[in-house]
C-alpha cells in the first residue's frame, strides 16, 4: 500500500470525531441520492408499464398541431383546441401496420363528457354540487375488434366488454357508487344513462346503455374518470360528424343579406310572401319554406358520425429496438409524404402523466444540487479546522522535505478515502431503508401518491446506475471540498509551524 494511503488512513483514525462528522454528511448525501432516485425510477417505471399495457401501447400516432398532443387532448395554453384527426388515415394505417416489429395495432379517439342528471334532480342541491366532479367522464372511443386484442389488461367485473359494432359504455367499477350518488339512483349494468359531450363545436347529448363495469388488472397511474364507449358514440359526442368535416358553399343570394346596411330592409316587412311577388322582392315563398323545413334528410346526414375520423393509432412492438425504429420510420414517412401527423413513444401519449415524473425529477435534481453545495461548504470548514489543528504535523513534513505536491496529494487521498468509506456505508443503509419501505407496504392515498409511488403501493427500485452515479458524485464532492483546506495548509511556513508545535 502506498505511503500516502497509509498516512491517510492513520490521519482519519486519529481525527475520529471530525472524520465522523464529515463521513456522516457524506453518507447522508448518498442515502438521499439513492433513495430519492429509487422513488423517481419506481414512479417512471410504474407509469411506463401502466400506460404501455393499458392505454398507449409502444408507439403513438396523432395528428399534428403546434401544441403537444396526447391521449388527453391538446395541451394548449387555453385548453380549448380540438384534438386533430389523423389525415389520410387509411394510408397511414396501412403503412404503420406493415412496419417490421409491429405485433398489433388499433385506432381510437378520445373526448370528454358529463353525466346528465334526471329531470327530477334538484338544481343547486348542495350534495349534488359537492359531487359534481363525479359526473365528469374521460371517454375512450374504441373499435372493439382491434382494441381489446392490444389492451388485454382490463378485467370485466360485471356485464361484458363492448362488442364489435355494439353501442354502449363501460364504466369503472370503483366509480359506480359515486355515479349512482350523483344521478340519485342506482346505476346497474343494462341501465341507460345520458351523457353530454363537451367540445368546441358545442354540446351534444346521447343516451348510452351501461354494458359492463371494469377494473384495470395492472396497478399504476391513469385517469380516474376513464370510460370506454363505442367509437361512433364518441364521434357524435365530440362533434366528429360529417357536417364538421364538410365545406358548405353558399350562393350570392344566400349571403347577400350579410352585407346589407339597411336594417329596415331586413326587419321592416314580412320575410315570407305567399304571393307571386316573392320572386321580385327576394322574399321567401311560403311553399319553399315548408319544403325546407319538411325535408330533414340533409340535416340528419350532416349529424351522422364521420366514420373516417380517428384521433390516434396505437401500436404494440416486439421490443424497445423495434419501438425506436418504428417511430423513426413513421416520422420519416410523414415528412416525405407531407402528412400532418407525428409518431412518439408512451411518454408523448401519456401527456401530463409522463411529464409529472420529469417535473419531480427536476425538482429532486435542484434539491440535490443545493445539498451538494451545502455539503461542500460544511466539509471544507471541517477540513480547514482539521488543517489548523495539524499545523505542527504539516510543518514537520515540510521541514524534512515533503513538497507541496505531497501535501496536496495527502489531503486529496484523505478526502477520497473518507468519501469512499462512508459512501459505501450510505449505499448499504440505502438498501436497508428501501427494503424496510417495501416491507411496510405503504398504500397510496391519492392520485398524486399513485404517480409518485409508480403504483398503488410504495415499491422503490434501486438501480445499478443510481448506485454508481451516487458514489461518483460523493467522491467528486469530497474531492472538490479538499482544495481550499489544501491552500490553507500550503501557506503554513515550516519553521513557524514547528515553533508553534
Amino acid at each position: 500500500m502506498p505511503v500516502v494511503v497509509r498516512m491517510a488512513f492513520r490521519n482519519i483514525w486519529e481525527h475520529k470525531a471530525k472524520s465522523l462528522i464529515v463521513g456522516t454528511l457524506l453518507a447522508l448525501g448518498v442515502i438521499i441520492l439513492i433513495v430519492g432516485n429509487a422513488f423517481m425510477d419506481a414512479a417512471r417505471e410504474g407509469i411506463q408499464k401502466s400506460f404501455i399495457a393499458n392505454y398507449t401501447g409502444d408507439v403513438f400516432i396523432s395528428g399534428k398541431v403546434e401544441s403537444p398532443v396526447s391521449l388527453f387532448g391538446v395541451q394548449s395554453m387555453g385548453g380549448l383546441e380540438d384534438t386533430p384527426n389523423i389525415p389520410e388515415f387509411e394510408r397511414v394505417w396501412e403503412y404503420a401496420k406493415g412496419l417490421p416489429g409491429i405485433t398489433s395495432a388499433t385506432s381510437m379517439a378520445s373526448g370528454f363528457g358529463i353525466l346528465a342528471q334526471d329531470e327530477d334532480a334538484t338544481i343547486g342541491d348542495t350534495e349534488a354540487d359537492d359531487n359534481r366532479r363525479d359526473a365528469f367522464l374521460f371517454l375512450f372511443g374504441v373499435e372493439s375488434d382491434t382494441y381489446w386484442r392490444l389492451f388485454d389488461q382490463v378485467d370485466v367485473v360485471r356485464g361484458r366488454r363492448l362488442g364489435p359494432g355494439e353501442t354502449g359504455i363501460m364504466l369503472q367499477e370503483d366509480r359506480m357508487e359515486k355515479i349512482s350518488k350523483y344521478l340519485k339512483h342506482d346505476v346497474k349494468v343494462g341501465d341507460p344513462i345520458l351523457i353530454q359531450g363537451i367540445s368546441n363545436s358545442g354540446f351534444r347529448i346521447r343516451e348510452l346503455t351501461v354494458v359492463g363495469t371494469f377494473r384495470s388488472r395492472s396497478e399504476g397511474a391513469g385517469p380516474e374518470q376513464l370510460s370506454y364507449v363505442d367509437i361512433n358514440s364518441l364521434r357524435l359526442l365530440s362533434g366528429m360528424t360529417v357536417g364538421a368535416a364538410e365545406d358548405i358553399d353558399l350562393s350570392y343570394a344566400q349571403t347577400s343579406m350579410l352585407s346589407t346596411t339597411d336594417a329596415d330592409s331586413l326587419f321592416g316587412g314580412d320575410m315570407i310572401d305567399s304571393g307571386a311577388a316573392a320572386a321580385s322582392t327576394g322574399r321567401i315563398r311560403e311553399s319553399s319554406l315548408e319544403g325546407i323545413l319538411g325535408d330533414t334528410s340533409e340535416r340528419e346526414r350532416l349529424n351522422q358520425a364521420d366514420y373516417g375520423a380517428w384521433h390516434f393509432i396505437l401500436l404494440r412492438t416486439a421490443g424497445p429496438a423495434d419501438t425506436k425504429a418504428a417511430i423513426a420510420s413513421l416520422n420519416g414517412y410523414f415528412a416525405r409524404e407531407k402528412v400532418d401527423a407525428v409518431a412518439g413513444d408512451w411518454q408523448k401519449a401519456s401527456g401530463p402523466y409522463g411529464q409529472s415524473v420529469d417535473i419531480l425529477r427536476v425538482i429532486f435534481s435542484i434539491a440535490v444540487i443545493m445539498l451538494a453545495v451545502v455539503s461542500v461548504i460544511i466539509i471544507m470548514n471541517t477540513l480547514v479546522i482539521s488543517v489548523i489543528e495539524r499545523t505542527g504535523e504539516i510543518g514537520t513534513m515540510r521541514a524534512i522535505g515533503a513538497g507541496r505536491g505531497f501535501v496536496r496529494k495527502l489531503f486529496a487521498t484523505e478526502t477520497i478515502v473518507l468519501s469512499f468509506i462512508f459512501g459505501v456505508v450510505g449505499i448499504v443503509l440505502s438498501f436497508v431503508i428501501v427494503w424496510i419501505l417495501r416491507l411496510l407496504d405503504i398504500k397510496a392515498g391519492s392520485q398524486f401518491l399513485v404517480i409518485l409511488f409508480g403504483g398503488k403501493t410504495l415499491s422503490p427500485i434501486i438501480g445499478a446506475g443510481s448506485v454508481i452515479g451516487s458514489l461518483a458524485l460523493i467522491l467528486a464532492v469530497g474531492y472538490l471540498a479538499h482544495f481550499y483546506p489544501v491552500s490553507v495548509a500550503l501557506k503554513i511556513q515550516p519553521v513557524r509551524a514547528m515553533q508553534n508545535e
